[in-house]
């Protein structure tokens, strides 16, 4: 809460500490009406593939359910070894999954807010381990993202995950491709997205930075291409004719920022400006703005007493 003004999820591996959770946010909030209004935090329960819920999470499950805050119901599959080697057994089995858990929720209170959840993935059929880098991630959680719209319910999504140990060229390729596709699929929210490596063993302030643009470009994806008159631009063809240039045109001045992304991190000079400037890899970048980041950044403080409030729970939690 002190890091953040923007919503965010978390895990709970007790009652009591669910309960603590609801707490914090009621005291950052204001009291639990305003929490319900704004919620700050979502609380995740998953289920312990195949087709079970652990009894704890069944009980947390409940006990939020009952306060109205959101609820993120995951499966976490991994086909070959807890899940069906096809995707399409896996997809099944991890959607029946999901969709127990939100049924449960609304038993107990009905119009309870929920997300469906999705982190599954296939196993290395060579070692058995969690793939989190693997292309069928990206297909599994597309596909998950199709279903929740199907069912019109909002989804929590996994992506732009990796099974490398350190920002590199796997990272890249692996992160990429996981977020573009299933950002394509339409999801609401896609986890994991920026900082983790080595299966989520692992974060990096370099690659937080590096995911960044990865989700800058992606969103720009997203946004895709207007075909309204002026965007088109006839008129501007037709006034620089052939041979002509844009470079000097009000359209140009007016929607090149609106158009294109533009990079911090990905270097785009020519080759002899690139040296001059120390023929920085794209790494070294990420890591001199991470460290202006941590230098520079200050969130935005929580209120002297309401961090009291906190500490004090805290303490009495521990």
């Amino acid at each position: 809460f002190n890091g953040t003004v923007k919503h965010f999820s978390v895990n709970a591996y007790s009652v009591e500490g669910a309960k603590d959770i609801i707490k914090m946010g009621e005291i950052v909030a204001g009291g639990l009406e305003n929490l319900k209004k704004r919620p700050l935090v979502s609380i995740n329960v998953l289920s312990l593939s195949p087709l079970r819920f652990d009894p704890v999470s069944i009980k947390i499950l409940m006990e939020v359910a009952k306060t109205g805050i959101p609820l993120i119901i995951a499966s976490e599959p991994q086909a070959g070894t807890t899940a069906p080697v096809t995707l399409a057994g896996t997809i099944t089995l991890q959607n029946a999954e999901s969709l127990a858990g939100i049924v449960l929720a609304q038993l107990v209170n009905p119009g309870t807010p929920v997300l469906c959840g999705s982190v599954g993935t296939i196993a290395d059929m060579r070692t058995g381990q969690y793939a989190s880098g693997a292309v069928e991630l990206g297909i599994i959680n597309a596909i998950a993202a199709q279903m929740a719209q199907y069912y019109k319910i909002p989804i929590y999504s996994t992506g732009g995950m990796t099974d490398s140990k350190i920002p590199d060229i796997q990272a890249g390729y692996e992160k990429g491709l996981q977020t573009l596709m299933v950002a394509l699929s339409g999801a609401n929210y896609i986890h994991d997205a920026a900082g983790l490596l080595e299966f989520c063993l692992s974060a990096s302030y370099e690659q937080t930075v590096i995911d960044n643009e990865i989700c800058g470009m992606v969103a720009r994806a997203l946004q895709g291409v207007s075909l309204e008159k002026e965007m088109i631009g006839l008129d501007v063809i037709d006034k620089v004719g052939p041979g002509g240039h844009f470079l000097e045109e009000l359209h140009t001045l007016k929607y090149f920022k609106k158009e294109h992304f533009i990079p911090e991190i990905s270097d785009r000079q020519n080759r002899q400006i690139w040296e001059a400037k120390g023929s920085k890899t794209a790494n070294q970048v990420a890591r001199e703005k991470a460290r202006k980041i941590l230098k520079e950044h200050f969130p935005t403080p929580l209120d002297e007493k309401v961090k009291k409030e906190l500490n004090y729970l805290v303490k009495k939690a521990r």
